[in-house]
């Protein structure tokens, strides 16, 4: 992409700064469903004064920019994005809190850690309350902003504090019951961290919890394959992998985007997909879900440069 004189100005910071960044990165890597055009700076903080400076010198040149984490719930445009892609990757790390004895172990882990590094974490200590994630590609902050759950379980009711980037300033803030709703975290700023609370339990159960959803996530949905996870939310009254099964939309194809035979709420990257082609494949799924049911199927996947 075309550099502007904003971007070469921030360009200049990050290298005066020795901020790691990617000119014209692909975001077809960072993404789990593997579609997605250039970003035309990734930059990839590892620290919370990183990342704050770098939100700073783009708010103020003007430069359009955007959060990433695991990429696990995201669709990017063809085009790429003509601004700063912030990817929070390389912001990791787990430390035991004060209380890290007894029934209880308390965690402050880095927005970018990956949820299943500390799934290995808190098993090895012995500490359960995030099985219900297991074989989930995000990032804790991911997990937090999409309030991810599963099996009746959310990720908020792990969560006791959330330090958030928000206007040039970091607050650590104690959530409240109306922060969180389905698949969302309403609080506005940058999940820096994470404290989240786990219980002690026995290793071999949480062994065996950890198998048996993990086996059970993998026999109902497309692991395996190129995909972003759940496409639409549940509406309150069913489950939209049901409605969009009613509708015999399982193995329906645009393009080189399809449903999934295996789980009818996941759209498959056969290798050549398009951000086009799974736009249209998803109205597609809305309209005939609509026109069968009189249900508007929302997306729970987030969209980078292009939108339904």
């Amino acid at each position: 992409m075309k550099r502007s004189f904003q971007l070469e100005i921030f360009e200049k910071f990050l290298k005066e700064k020795g901020i790691a960044y990617k000119e014209d990165e692909p975001l077809a890597k960072h993404t789990s469903i593997k579609i997605g055009g250039p970003a035309s700076l990734m930059v990839f903080p590892t620290k919370e004064e990183e990342l704050m400076e770098i939100a700073k010198n783009a708010t103020e040149l003007d430069i359009p920019w955007y959060v990433i984490g695991g990429g696990s719930n995201l669709l990017c445009a063809d085009e790429g994005y003509p601004g700063v892609v912030i990817n929070l990757r390389s912001m990791k790390g787990i430390a035991e809190g004060s209380f890290a004895q007894g029934a209880t172990l308390s965690l402050e882990v880095l927005s970018g850690t990956m949820v299943g590094e500390v799934l290995s974490f808190a098993r090895r200590k012995g500490y359960s309350g995030l099985e219900f994630l297991a074989g989930v590609p995000a990032t804790v902050g991911g997990a937090v902003r999409m309030n991810a759950g599963a099996y009746g379980r959310s990720f908020s009711m792990l969560v006791r504090r959330v330090k958030l980037l928000k206007e040039g300033k970091i607050e650590d803030y104690e959530p409240k019951d109306g922060d969180w709703t389905y698949r969302s975290f309403r609080k506005e700023g940058i999940v820096v961290s994470v404290t989240l609370e786990l219980a002690k339990a026995n290793p071999e159960e949480i062994e065996k919890n950890l198998k048996d959803i993990y086996f059970k996530r993998k026999a109902s949905q497309p692991l395996a394959e190129k995909t972003f996870g759940s496409a639409f939310k549940n509406p309150p009254c069913c489950y939209a992998g049901k409605l969009i099964e009613d509708c015999g939309l399982k193995g329906y194809r645009i393009g080189g985007a399809k449903v999934s035979e295996k789980h009818a709420n996941f759209i498959v990257n056969l290798g050549t997909a398009t951000a086009k082609d799974v736009l249209a494949l998803l109205r597609e799924v809305q309209k005939k879900v609509w026109d069968r049911f009189g249900i508007m199927l929302e997306p729970e996947v987030k969209f980078l440069g292009c939108s339904l």
